[in-house]
């Protein structure tokens, strides 16, 4: 979104702010391997497994990317046409040094990954994710209702299924038999009006802009009335409404800003009313909301 300067304006208070974060870092080597347009090498982007991954686990995905396959990926995006002259020509060197040397390339990038999501992502973090799901779930409803051939026509304009065939209209060509591999669907705050695809030998992959996305950044901007805040206070709605993503304790007090005893309080009542189950992993005790909780979030939000 950074290097697209045409898509910025529903994103401008992220902008603004992380521009501010990033000022005196260095980030050129990144901005090398991500064109304003045409092909992104895919290791930056290891498609998702079937359980939730830690930043460290995707990072280090990232960081075991084989020299050969960047070599190939970055040498790819360089001759690719669909890149701006102007880019290609202002990161040349930049390119040749990372094909000269890649495991270094592949160690630096990483690090720089790493640089830009405590700056610019983290801070926005739970946010994005409850977004992000809020997407996901909403189409899983969609799906139990309606079927699947129904999520693939709301997906995208340019997103279309013929009762055995996905197509994506892109600029490239492309035509592969899934053999049962299956795709996955990625919704994202970030990839504006294009559908990106991740293609084999890697897991197949459309990643779809969410709808809305500039009412993300209003609502975390603005104070707009609850109705569910009039029905069990302010307090537990903000529980309920931070619960589209689950959490811990601690988590939902770093968000909400007050203390894990109020928290849990909050969490005590809304689990004895059906609202929110409460299940352990590991050594952390993560909340989230049960099917009635999830029907009294869906109602206020079309309310």
């Amino acid at each position: 979104m950074l290097a697209s300067p045409e898509g910025r304006r529903q994103h401008l208070p992220w902008v603004n702010d992380i521009q501010a974060r990033l000022k005196g870092v260095d980030l050129r080597p990144l901005r090398a391997v991500i064109p304003p347009s045409g092909y992104i090498p895919d290791f930056l982007t290891p498609p998702p497994g079937t359980a939730p991954a830690s930043l460290t686990a995707e990072l280090e995905a990232v960081r075991a990317t084989a020299p050969e396959d960047f070599v190939q990926e970055v040498a790819w995006m360089t001759a690719d046409t669909g890149t701006p002259p102007a880019w290609r020509a202002g990161a040349a060197s930049l390119h040749r040094q990372m094909l000269a040397g890649p495991e270094r390339a592949i160690g630096r990038l990483t690090d720089q990954l790493h640089t830009y999501w405590r700056l610019a992502l983290e801070p926005y973090w739970r946010r994005l994710q409850r977004e992000l799901h809020h997407d996901i779930r909403s189409r899983m409803h969609i799906m139990e209702g309606s079927g699947a051939a129904s999520v693939f026509s709301s997906l995208h304009e340019r997103v279309g299924w013929d009762g055995s065939r996905l197509s994506v209209h892109s600029t490239y060509e492309f035509h592969n038999k899934l053999d049962g591999q299956g795709i996955v669907l990625v919704p994202s705050i970030f990839c504006g009006s294009e559908v990106l695809t991740m293609l084999p030998p890697l897991q197949s992959m459309v990643v779809y802009p969410r709808p809305g996305v500039a009412d993300v950044w209003r609502r975390g901007s603005t104070e707009r009335p609850s109705p569910l805040a009039a029905l069990v206070g302010r307090a537990r709605a903000s529980v309920i409404e931070s619960l589209v993503m689950p959490a811990s304790t601690g988590e939902l007090a770093a968000e909400m800003d007050c203390t894990p005893g109020a928290i849990s309080q909050h969490i005590g009542v809304l689990r004895d009313c059906n609202i929110v189950v409460s299940q352990r992993v590991g050594r952390r005790v993560i909340h989230s909301l049960t099917e009635t909780g999830e029907a009294i979030l869906r109602s206020a939000a079309a309310g």
